[in-house]
């Protein structure tokens, strides 16, 4: 399948989703239903070189996160479903940008826990645990029983702190992403309405009309004063 150049950051943002939620034998399935929509299950099931019950696995696994839009025609002969399948990028991104933030808070957490506690280590086997851990096997290693040795904060605490603004940039990559695939709203500007003139002209007709009434009892005031 050829990508174009534009598309090849989403194309490999949602392989990388499909490999969190459906593991790594599964990101074939991108290759087919990248940017095409209402894939017969039984061609991606021929395409992936696997059983219509390997594909439908997969497929259900992926659609389990909300990723996935679907059709189904019934055949009139033989009374079964057919599904057809629509990979939505959209929702693939947003997942993938809230499964990442689930990341950061976890990663939050154990830097939290390195700053407050000690871990220590086997120096053969590489089995590391908490202080508690070590306490409890008298601070020989359970597999070699050799002695343990303390893992220093720093090393730790930098490699988690590296680790969490790895993920910044990593969301921020997916919301530029989304910016682009994210359709814009048409605002729809209202034309404001003339006030038509024929109105206008009623008022001022309505207007000489008082003012000639206003006259004319003037006059007929004048008139009796002169009597």
């Amino acid at each position: 399948m050829i990508i174009k150049v534009k598309d090849r950051r989403l194309f490999s943002l949602v392989k990388e989703l499909i490999r969190i939620v459906a593991g790594k034998n599964s990101e074939p399935i991108v290759d087919i239903l990248f940017k095409k929509k209402n894939i017969n299950e039984f061609k991606i099931a021929e395409k992936l070189g696997i059983t219509i019950n390997q594909t439908r696995n997969i497929l259900y696994r992926i659609s389990n996160f909300n990723i996935m839009d679907y059709t189904r025609k019934k055949d009139k002969r033989k009374g079964w479903y057919t599904y057809f399948w629509t990979l939505n990028n959209i929702k693939a991104l947003n997942t993938l940008a809230r499964l990442k933030l689930k990341d950061i808070r976890a990663m939050y957490a154990l830097l939290k826990s390195r700053k407050m506690k000690n871990f220590y280590i086997c120096p053969a086997d590489r089995i590391e645990m908490s202080e508690e851990t070590a306490m409890h096997h008298s601070f020989l290693c359970p597999e070699c029983a050799k002695l343990l040795e303390i893992i220093p904060k720093e090393k730790r605490i930098k490699e988690i702190t590296i680790k969490i603004e790895q993920l910044k940039k990593e969301i921020k990559i997916i919301r530029e992403e989304l910016e682009k695939i994210t359709p814009k709203p048409k605002i729809k500007i209202k034309k404001v309405k003339k006030k038509p003139r024929k109105k206008f002209k009623k008022i001022t007709k309505k207007k000489k009309k008082v003012k000639k009434k206003t006259k004319k009892r003037f006059k007929k005031k004048r008139k009796k004063k002169k009597r």
